[in-house]
């Protein structure tokens, strides 16, 4: 674990639990950057590696998901993604709805609401426990149901989702199923979920520990993207992309890369970097420490009287605790005078915890909740 650790800079000196806002830069990422941006200063940039560096990283978060880098597209982010489907759908008929969470974050929220100019009922599920349970769910979908967007983990309180109830469900009415996965893609498995989706999408800053953000990843099920028009497609979306600069023809890739967007090289270059590490020490070996890691901060927590909120059955890499009218940014700052790295979301302290955490980091994290829950 000390050798781990030691890959990741930051750990010698934070306790980090903020992998949910950005994830920690390990040593690899921080070399490529430097030896990148040398070769730029002497020798210009080259943006052949930059894309032979998206097909790596296309190819490695593919496989986190359980998918084939076939039915992956490379995005910019989450809310493109949502963009992207939601162009989809053709002014509203009598009835047509979309099912969305009330306290979704903002990327998988937004774009869905703007259908409302097309006619289309955008109906809001309230959030209960932290996120959407399916039997709400099911009270809002009908026949004419259209799309049913949600988070696989929620981003303020960690609730994870149901994917396959909720994917049920709106398949049973023929509803696309648009995922968030942000929070959980590079932190837990989700490959069992991938059958239950159309389209999901991650982005690289934070589980997949990226950032500097400039890439993001989607999942388009076969099924869907034969029905899909490629609106965003550019130069990236041929074929053959390097040999289709100029038209007049339009060989679109039979691949989802077809729904590809132009990439930041930069970035590819530090998501391919930052992937790295999944192969280095093993995906599966990384999400099971995520969740012993996760059980025991949430029973440290609870030892300390900050309980946290979220039922077992709903667990994620994400531990949040209802923070009862403390005062959010006080809280925060006498954490950072301690360096330790948290979040405060929706009157939540949200911590999240990932492969390069350890033992260390929750007894002092826990050991300042202590003393500063005797001053409030």
């Amino acid at each position: 674990m000390k050798e781990l650790r030691q890959d990741f800079p930051a750990t010698a000196r934070v306790a980090y639990f903020d992998t949910a806002a950005v994830g920690l830069a390990s040593r690899n990422l921080i070399d490529t950057y430097r030896r990148v941006l040398a070769s730029w200063e002497f020798s210009g940039f080259d943006f052949i590696a930059g894309e032979r560096a998206a097909s790596t990283a296309r190819r490695a978060v593919s496989k986190l998901m359980g998918a084939s880098s076939d039915d992956v597209a490379l995005i910019p982010s989450i809310s493109a993604a949502a963009g992207l489907v939601a162009t989809q759908l053709g002014p509203a008929k009598v009835g047509d709805n979309v099912v969305i969470g009330a306290r979704e974050y903002s990327s998988n929220h937004f774009p869905w609401r703007q259908l409302a100019a097309k006619g289309y009922d955008i109906r809001q599920v309230p959030f209960r426990g932290g996120g959407l349970e399916p039997q709400d769910v099911a009270e809002r979908i009908d026949a004419r149901t259209r799309v049913v967007a949600f988070s696989a983990v929620q981003a303020a309180t960690g609730h994870r989702s149901d994917i396959p109830a909720i994917g049920a469900l709106a398949h049973a009415v023929d509803a696309l199923v648009f995922v968030d996965a942000s929070q959980l893609v590079g932190a837990l498995p989700i490959a069992g979920d991938l059958p239950h989706v159309d389209v999901l999408a991650t982005a690289d800053h934070k589980f997949l520990m990226h950032a500097g953000r400039g890439m993001g990843y989607c999942y388009i099920s076969r099924s869907i993207r034969s029905q899909f028009v490629a609106v965003n497609a550019g130069w990236r979306a041929a074929e053959v992309p390097l040999e289709s600069f100029f038209g007049p023809d339009m060989e679109l890739s039979s691949t989802a890369s077809r729904f590809d967007s132009s990439i930041s090289w930069l970035a590819a270059h530090g998501n391919a970097a930052a992937l790295d590490s999944f192969d280095e020490y093993g995906a599966n070996n990384v999400f099971s420490r995520n969740r012993a890691l996760t059980t025991t901060l949430r029973i440290a927590l609870t030892d300390v009287g900050w309980e946290p909120t979220l039922l077992r059955e709903n667990e994620s890499t994400i531990v949040s605790v209802p923070l009862h009218g403390k005062e959010p940014a006080h809280l925060r700052e006498q954490l950072r005078e301690r360096d330790i790295a948290c979040s405060v979301r929706d009157e939540h302290l949200r911590l999240a915890v990932h492969f390069y955490n350890d033992e260390s980091d929750i007894d002092r994290l826990c050991g300042a909740l202590s003393v500063i829950g005797r001053r409030y």
